[in-house]
């Protein structure tokens, strides 16, 4: 298939869509309806947290929000029930008019079947479908690594003629198989993964691709996604060089020279924001291991906030962290 995915993300990745959710990894797409998905949707091991994603306000992308939850396997339902509760604070946008609630949910025919119910009236219209497939599959991608189709119900009748499906979750890449790159939303509040097409395969040299996918994390997003680079929260902050060390000593680690302007950020949510819309990019790389900071060429022994980088800093391979607005 030519659906190309790697959880980000989710993980939204997480997509991963961490949060690296669906067609933009480099990884192809499980055919849906496989075994390994059973009616009851439980996941195979008890999870502490869940993602569901929200619309941005003023721009056409959605958020992952990361949810702490009581440990349970019910993770689709209740990832499904964050979603429905509604945006849990006023950086996010509702998905779906309030007072609807869950009614049943299960797996039959290769299609995740989610059946609402409420007492207002509701039309398709009013339901942003991307984000109902985003939650569940950010999930069905943790479980199981793959992806299905949604139908949705309401009030016992289908809102769908057919089967719902989707590419990726903010696909600027035209379609083809690339990378999720995070940047900021438009209030700095959330990260918000991008697909752009820096596509591993493209590279023989995996610096090379290390070095066009940090440059396009350090470069402005597309205009019609509404989000900007977190470097740009700095003034005159340029991502100058990279370089991708993998043997001896230092495997693993990646290597980003900055403009001086790095040892000039003025606050702590500048730097909280630029550092993790970093590590959210390099968490579905398993093989970078550490991320080394310069400015100007020379190490730095700390940032304005007192945080240490005279050492490199570890790249944590989850999503979990990052927007994260549950316990």
């Amino acid at each position: 298939m030519k659906i190309y995915q790697n959880k980000l993300l989710l993980a939204l990745a997480l997509l991963l869509l961490i949060f690296g959710l669906t067609a933009c990894q480099n990884k192809p797409q499980q055919e849906p309806g496989r075994s390994e998905l059973t009616t009851d949707l439980l996941s195979k091991q008890p999870q502490t947290s869940v993602t569901a994603f929200f619309k941005a306000p003023d721009c056409p992308v959605l958020v992952p929000l990361v949810f702490g939850i009581n440990s349970s396997r019910d993770t689709i339902w209740v990832a499904l029930e964050k979603l429905l509760a509604g945006p849990p604070d006023a950086f996010v946008e509702a998905v779906i008019p309030a007072g609807i609630k869950m009614k049943d949910l299960y797996f039959a025919d290769g299609t995740v079947h989610i059946k609402l119910t409420g007492d207002v009236p509701l039309q398709v219209e009013q339901v942003n479908l991307q984000a109902f497939w985003s939650t569940v599959n950010m999930e069905l991608l943790e479980q199981d690594n793959t992806t299905a189709a949604l139908l949705l119900y309401y009030n016992d009748q289908p809102l769908l003629n057919e089967p719902y499906t989707a590419a990726a979750v903010n696909d600027f890449g035209g379609g083809q198989a690339g990378a999720y790159v995070y940047f900021a939303d438009p209030q700095a509040m959330y990260l918000v993964p991008v697909c752009l097409p820096v596509n591993r395969a493209d590279f023989e040299q995996e610096a090379d691709f290390f070095t066009a996918l940090l440059q396009a994390w350090a470069s402005p997003p597309p205009a019609e996604s509404g989000v900007y680079s977190t470097l740009a929260t700095v003034e005159g902050l340029e991502l100058l060089s990279v370089s991708w060390q993998a043997d001896g000593q230092s495997a693993g680690l990646l290597t980003l020279d900055f403009s001086n302007a790095l040892a000039g950020i003025a606050s702590s949510a500048q730097e909280n924001l630029l550092l993790d819309s970093l590590l959210a990019t390099l968490a579905p790389y398993r093989q970078v291991q550490e991320v080394q900071l310069l400015a100007g060429g020379q190490p730095l022994d700390f940032l304005p906030s007192g945080l240490e980088i005279d050492q490199p800093l570890p790249v944590k391979h989850s999503l979990d962290a990052f927007n994260r607005v549950g316990q």
